[in-house]
């Protein structure tokens, strides 16, 4: 099912953001002042339009299952899932979709993790993409371990600083099972091996903590 995304009023919207910002840059070289509050309004008109997209790549999503069709596979609603990060760059969901599709579901990892990046950048502290990166980087061991687990303490920074109060509390214990693989995985240090069973244990004792209600 090839689907053109894009309605035709989210066009009329794109070219008039388009000719805003036309009128901006003019206006800049005139009066600087001006040109701050204008870009001001174009960066609202683009979160609005970036969410009426993003509704409507969610609609061509459900209509995509329903018709039988293998997501997974799904290329064509990515160029309307960049046009969204470009016009609201502070929408997370975007970068999480389309991180997770590029790099595992289609198999461009370098192309999902710089995107994945680019959310954290544009998105600081959003604990949703910090752990979505370090997942992918796991799943498809883009950089190597070393990376995956540098990834995954960033998250347990985080975590500790917000004193556990982030959106999947749970990928705490999920953290040490990450770990453990990976040093698993790293056979050319011997102590590695002490590293794993010390995160396997870290994970055991959560789990069973958390089952008599003292985490």
């Amino acid at each position: 099912m090839r689907t053109l995304l894009l309605p035709s009023t989210a066009i009329l919207l794109f070219l008039v953001a388009f000719m805003a910002g036309s009128e901006v840059s003019r206006v800049a070289v005139e009066d600087p002042t001006a040109s701050i509050v204008a870009a001001s309004g174009l960066g609202k008109l683009g979160a609005v339009l970036g969410d009426l997209l993003w509704l409507q790549l969610d609609q061509y999503h459900h209509m995509w299952m329903y018709n039988g069709n293998d997501w997974t596979t799904d290329r064509d609603y990515l160029q309307q899932l960049w046009l969204i990060t470009r016009l609201n760059p502070g929408f997370a969901a975007a970068y999480l979709s389309g991180g997770n599709h590029l790099a595992i579901n289609l198999g461009a990892p370098e192309a999902g993790v710089n995107l994945l990046r680019r959310g954290i950048r544009n998105c600081p502290g959003n604990d949703l993409l910090i752990w979505e990166y370090a997942v992918v980087l796991w799943r498809t061991d883009y950089l190597g371990p070393r990376a995956t687990q540098e990834a995954v303490w960033d998250y347990m920074d985080l975590m500790r600083s917000r004193r556990g109060n982030v959106e999947e509390p749970w990928n705490y214990t999920n953290c040490h099972l990450l770990l453990s693989t990976t040093f698993k995985e790293c056979t050319s240090r011997r102590s590695y091996d002490v590293f794993a069973r010390r995160y396997d244990s870290r994970s055991e004792f959560i789990r069973d903590a958390r089952r008599v209600n003292l985490w």
